[in-house]
């Protein structure tokens, strides 16, 4: 079996460093991948994440004309874009099929599934390929991924994936999203690891076995968090491993890694006390330091608030959110010191 190896740099990368890729990491990046064999190159967002707002976003934060214009040619990959719904209306993306791009992947959580087929329509109408990445697929019991499979069928795409935006996901459930999804959706599947849990090699491997043919990928694993699988790790195995087969070249993807460790990485990427309370606890990275001030500031335990705010499986990032939960579960802590001391008052 020979995956599709999508790499993301340019785009999820940018959570790393606002987006702020200069023209020549850009045009070293395309080019280095493309020279590598490497399937598809996603080259940012087009109108923006719907995750981190920011003033001050490099281009391909948004994928303007004159930035997909100035793109390096292309001899093997297809260039892709992403786009967010909430962020990017339909008409936006209509000057496309004048750029360099050749697919567009569509990026919806589970609450707002709705609204892709109307995208999917678009794009095709647009004469591109396209994609759809369900985010946020750890927050979705059996029975909801059931529904939003036959929403998406409806509108079937070139490809679905499901994206552990969280890092929460285990092999066993990454199988398990996977078989149930291939035996309800006429469509190839891929899937976005991010490793929170040091699995996103293993849920990747755990996807191919059961039945995914695409692999997002990042180089040196650059993203929000703990980062995604690497996709210089991604090429390595499919190159290692007899029974999958790859076009990608190893030295030139360990090339356009080296590129990007040694000149576009604000920091090393790192998996830490922080990364991981995100992936236990099945929350947002970006709650992590919200709940570490919150709860400070209520004198309550983070991972306990990390755990609850994970549990109810909030819509978006919001201080309010972590708030309430506090508020919660000092009550909570409370009321048993009050039962405590009647009970003991009542004993002496």
């Amino acid at each position: 079996m020979k995956p599709t190896l999508l790499d993301c740099t340019l785009r999820d990368g940018g959570n790393q460093n606002d987006w702020q890729f200069t023209a020549t990491d850009v045009r070293t990046i395309v080019a280095t991948l493309d020279a590598a064999r490497v399937d598809v190159i996603e080259v940012g967002y087009r109108g923006g994440s719907g995750s981190k707002a920011s003033a001050t976003a490099g281009p391909s934060a948004h994928c303007t004309p004159e930035y997909l214009a100035a793109l390096p040619d292309v001899s093997h990959a297809e260039l892709a874009v992403m786009v967010v719904p909430t962020v990017c209306p339909v008409r936006a993306m209509d000057d496309l099929p004048d750029s360099p791009v050749s697919m567009v992947r569509v990026a919806a959580y589970p609450w707002n599934i709705d609204g892709v087929p109307e995208y999917v329509r678009a794009v095709r109408a647009l004469g591109l390929k396209v994609g759809v990445n369900l985010m946020a697929v750890s927050y979705t019991t059996e029975e909801q991924l059931a529904e939003i499979a036959g929403i998406v069928a409806a509108e079937a795409p070139d490809v679905f994936y499901i994206a552990d935006s969280f890092g929460a996901l285990t092999p066993d459930d990454v199988r398990g999203r996977v078989e149930l999804l291939a035996e309800r959706l006429p469509t190839p599947l891929g899937i976005h690891a991010h490793n929170n849990l040091g699995l996103a090699a293993a849920n990747a491997l755990a996807g191919l076995d059961a039945g995914v043919t695409w692999l997002d990928a990042s180089l040196c694993a650059m993203a929000r968090g703990a980062g995604n699988l690497a996709t210089e790790q991604a090429a390595a195995f499919l190159t290692a491993w007899p029974k999958y087969a790859t076009h990608a070249d190893l030295p030139l993807v360990c090339e356009a890694a080296e590129y990007v460790a040694e000149q576009v990485l604000p920091r090393p990427m790192t998996v830490r006390r922080a990364e991981i309370a995100a992936g236990i606890n099945d929350h947002h990275f970006y709650f992590q330091d919200r709940i570490d001030k919150i709860s400070a500031r209520h004198g309550l335990d983070p991972w306990q608030v990390g755990r609850r705010v994970g549990a109810a499986r909030p819509r978006k990032v919001l201080d309010e959110t972590v708030e309430d939960v506090c508020r919660e579960l000092a009550g909570a802590t409370t009321g048993r010191t009050e039962e405590t001391e009647r009970t003991d008052g009542g004993d002496a």
